[in-house]
C-alpha cells in the first residue's frame, strides 16, 4: 500500500471540553495537529506561565527518573540492588486508561521527586568535597617524606623559613648559591625528581635567597597544618572514605525509591503529553467559548477519529477536507510485515515526501539481494539469522533497532541462498554441486568465474539504475508530468535496455572468450540478433536526451543542458562501476574464509595441540570475517541505495507522521 492517503480535519469544539477532545484524539493515534497558516494572526496565545509550569514539571520528573536510573546502574552487583526493577529499566507498555490516570498519583510522586532532588544535591555536594579532598591529597603527597609538622616551619623575628619543592636538576645551583651565604642554610629531605627542601635565612639575606630559589623553580609550600604530611594525608583519606560512604548511603536510599520508577516514568510522559498539548494550543483559533484546530488524519481512519471524539462530546463540529497543493501533509507508510523492515533503510536517508512513490519495496529486494551476494555463505547466513532473530526478539517495540536486526536476519536467508549457489559453508564445499562459478581465480578455471560474477554484479547495477529511472517516470506520471516522465525517466530505461543488448556479446567475447564456446547457442543467437536494435535504442536515447534536456531553458541554456545530458553518460558509467564493490566484498570474504580454513586445517592435520589451536584459529577467523562482512555489507549496500539508486528518482525530505501523544520517552501506549 506504501504511502497512505491523508485527509485534512478541522474541528470546532467548546473550550471547556478542549482537554477531553485532545485526549480523545490522542487515543486514536491517528491525528497529527498542524498550524493553519491562514489563521496565523487570529490565535489567542496561551498563558506563558502555564507552559513554563508544565515544562518545569516535566523536567523535574525526567530528572528524577534519570537520577534513579543512574544510581541503579552504580548499584549493579551490590546486595541492595532491587532486581524487581528490571522490567521497567527499558521502555514498557501502558494502557491509555492507566496513562491518563497519572495525575491521581501526582501528589505522592511530587513528594518522591522532592526527596530525589535533595539526594541529588547531597551527592553533588559530597562529590565536590571528595574532588577537593582528592586534589589536596595529590598536593600533599610530594611532602610525605617530611616527618615534622607543617606548622613547625614558621618565621621568627630574625629569620625567614621556606619549605617547598624544586626540580632535582636545579638543586645543585641553589646549593652552590646558598653555600656562599653564611646567613642561610638549606636542608634536603629526599632525592626525588621534585626535591623537598627547606631554607632558613636571616632577614637581611632572605629576600635574595628567596628570589634566587624562585628563579630556579622553587615552589613554596602554603600549608600550615598542625600535623605532619602523613597525618594530614591519613586524615584526608578518612574524610574521602566518609564521603564515599555517605554517597553510597544515598545510593541505597535512592534504590529504595526505585519502587516508584514505573509510576515516575508514566508521570514524566504524561507531563510531556500535557506540554505537547499546550504547545499545540498556540496554533488554535480561540474565542471565549470555542476553539478550532486542524490536523492530518489517514483517510482510512477518519471515521474512527470521529467516533472517538463523539464518544466524549456531541457538542463538536468536525469537517473533513481534501489535501490541496498548499498543504504539506506528513508521510505515513504502510507495507507488509516483511517490507516494513526496509522502511528503516529508507528513513535513514530521508522520509519519502507525501506526493512521491515509497521506494521501500524495491529497496527491500535490492538491499537483501546485495547483502546475500556479499555474504554468500550458508554458515554465515545461519549465524546472521540466529543473531538477528535473538536480538530482535529482545526489543518489544517495532522501532529502528528492532528493524535493523530483522534486516540482518533476513539478509541471512539470502546469504544462505547464495551460499548454496556457490557451495560454501564457512568456506568449505559441502554440497555435490555448484550452480554459480567460483569467483576465486585458480589454475584449473583461470579467471572465468571471476569475470562471470563481476559482470553479473555490474548487470545488477544496470538493472537497479534502470529501475531507478522507471521510478522517476512513475513519480512524474503521478504528478501529471507526462512529458517529463517519458523524457527524464522512460528514455533512460530505454537507454539501459539498449546498452545491455549492444554490449552483451562484446563484453563476453572480450572478457570471457572461453565462455562463448559453452554458451547456449540460442542465447548467443538472440543477443547477436538484438545487437543492432540495441545500438539503435542506445544511440537514439542519447540523441533524444541531448535534444530535449534543455526544453525548459532559454537561449544558451538549451545547448548547455543538452551537452550536460551527454556528459552525464560518464556519471552513469561511474555509477555502474560502483556495483563492482559487491564483487570485491564477496571475493574478499571468500578469500579470508579460505585462508583461515587453510591455516586451521594445516594445524589440525599436524595433530596434538594443533587440534586446539587449529580450531581456535578458524573460530576467531570466521568470527572476524562475519563481523567485518556484515558491517561492510550494510554500509556499502546502503551506499548503493542512497547514492547510485536514490539519486535517479528520490526526493525524500518528507515529514514522518507523528500523531498527537506519540512522542513519549519511556512508555508505549496501548489502547
Amino acid at each position: 500500500m506504501a504511502i497512505v492517503d491523508m485527509a485534512k480535519i478541522r474541528l470546532v469544539g467548546l473550550s471547556y471540553q478542549k482537554e477531553e477532545i485532545l485526549n480523545a484524539l490522542s487515543r486514536t493515534c491517528a491525528v497529527e495537529l498542524s498550524n493553519p497558516a491562514e489563521l496565523e494572526n487570529t490565535f489567542v496565545k496561551i498563558d506563558v506561565k502555564s507552559k513554563e509550569l508544565a515544562t518545569e514539571k516535566y523536567e523535574r520528573a525526567k530528572n528524577g527518573v534519570e537520577f534513579i536510573t543512574e544510581q541503579l546502574e552504580k548499584a549493579k552487583g551490590t546486595a541492595y540492588y532491587p532486581k524487581e526493577v528490571a522490567n521497567v529499566l527499558t521502555n514498557f507498555s501502558v494502557s491509555y486508561a492507566e496513562f491518563l490516570s497519572a495525575p491521581k498519583r501526582e501528589k505522592e510522586l511530587l513528594f518522591v521527586i522532592d526527596k530525589l532532588e535533595t539526594y541529588q544535591k547531597d551527592i553533588f555536594s559530597k562529590q565536590s568535597e571528595k574532588v577537593k579532598l582528592g586534589n589536596l591529597k595529590l598536593q600533599l603527597l610530594p611532602y610525605a617524606d617530611l616527618t615534622d609538622k607543617f606548622s613547625s616551619f614558621k618565621d621568627t623575628k630574625t629569620t625567614k623559613v621556606y619549605l617547598g619543592l624544586i626540580k632535582q636538576e636545579n638543586l645543585p645551583a641553589l646549593k652552590e648559591f646558598i653555600k656562599d651565604i653564611p646567613l642561610a642554610e638549606l636542608t634536603e629531605y629526599n632525592a626525588k625528581q621534585n626535591a623537598l627542601i627547606s631554607i632558613i635565612a636571616f632577614n637581611e639575606v632572605s629576600e635574595d635567597v628567596f628570589n634566587k630559589a624562585t628563579e630556579l623553580g622553587f615552589t613554596k609550600c602554603n600549608y600550615d597544618f598542625d600535623k605532619t604530611p602523613i597525618e594530614r594525608i591519613s586524615e584526608n583519606d578518612y574524610e574521602i572514605s566518609q564521603a564515599e560512604e555517605y554517597i553510597e548511603d544515598i545510593c541505597k536510599k535512592t534504590c529504595k525509591e526505585s519502587v516508584y520508577l514505573k509510576k515516575l516514568k508514566i508521570l514524566t510522559d504524561y507531563y510531556k503529553f500535557a506540554l505537547e498539548k499546550l504547545s499545540h494550543e498556540d496554533t488554535f483559533r480561540q474565542t471565549q467559548a470555542t476553539f478550532t484546530l486542524e490536523g492530518f488524519v489517514p483517510k482510512e481512519q477518519v471515521e474512527s477519529v470521529k467516533k472517538s471524539v463523539l464518544e466524549v462530546t456531541e457538542s463538536v463540529f468536525i469537517e473533513v477536507l481534501e489535501i490541496d497543493e498548499n498543504d504539506k501533509p506528513p508521510t505515513l507508510t504502510k507495507n507488509n510485515r516483511v517490507v516494513r523492515q526496509a522502511e528503516f533503510i529508507t528513513d535513514m536517508y530521508s522520509t519519502p515526501a507525501y506526493n512521491e512513490v515509497d521506494p521501500s519495496k524495491i529497496v527491500f529486494v535490492f538491499f537483501m539481494l546485495f547483502m546475500g551476494l556479499i555474504m554468500a555463505d550458508i554458515g554465515y547466513g545461519i549465524l546472521m539469522i540466529a543473531l538477528g532473530a535473538v536480538l530482535s526478539s529482545r526489543i518489544k517495540v517495532d522501532n529502528g533497532a528492532k528493524r535493523l536486526w530483522n534486516i540482518i536476519a533476513i539478509g541471512g536467508i539470502f546469504a544462505i541462498i547464495f551460499g548454496v549457489l556457490f557451495n560454501s559453508f564457512f568456506g568449505f564445499e559441502i554440497l555435490p554441486f555448484r550452480l554459480l562459478p567460483n569467483p576465486v581465480p585458480s589454475p584449473e578455471t583461470g579467471t572465468d568465474g571471476l569475470m562471470t560474477i563481476l559482470l553479473s554484479c555490474l548487470g545488477l547495477g544496470v538493472l537497479q539504475l534502470a529501475v531507478g529511472y522507471l521510478y522517476k517516470a512513475i513519480n512524474c506520471f503521478k504528478h501529471g508530468e507526462i512529458v517529463d516522465g517519458l523524457l527524464d525517466g522512460m528514455l533512460w530505461v530505454l537507454f539501459f535496455i539498449g546498452f545491455v543488448f549492444a554490449t552483451f556479446n562484446f563484453l563476453i567475447g572480450y572478457l570471457m572468450p572461453d565462455a562463448l564456446g559453452y554458451m547456449d547457442q540460442g542465447v548467443k543467437a538472440f543477443f547477436d540478433t538484438m545487437q543492432l536494435p540495441g545500438i539503435i535504442m542506445l544511440v537514439s536515447a542519447v540523441v533524444i536526451a541531448a535534444l530535449t534536456a534543455g526544453r525548459k531553458e532559454k537561449g544558451f541554456g538549451k545547448f548547455s543542458k543538452g551537452f550536460g545530458a551527454v556528459y552525464g553518460l560518464i556519471n552513469i558509467m561511474s555509477d555502474i562501476l560502483s556495483y563492482a564493490r559487491l564483487f570485491g566484498l564477496m571475493l574478499s570474504g571468500m578469500i579470508i574464509a579460505s585462508t583461515f580454513n587453510d591455516m586451521g586445517m594445516g594445524m589440525i592435520l599436524g595433530g596434538g595441540i594443533g587440534y586446539v589451536f587449529g580450531a581456535l584459529i578458524m573460530v576467531v577467523g570466521h568470527t572476524f570475517n562475519i563481523a567485518m562482512g556484515v558491517l561492510g555489507a550494510y554500509i556499502h549496500d546502503s551506499r548503493l541505495q542512497y547514492i547510485e539508486f536514490f539519486s535517479k528518482f528520490y526526493t525524500g525530505e518528507g515529514n514522518k507522521f507523528s500523531p498527537l501523544g506519540s512522542k513519549t520517552d519511556y512508555i508505549y501506549l496501548t489502547k
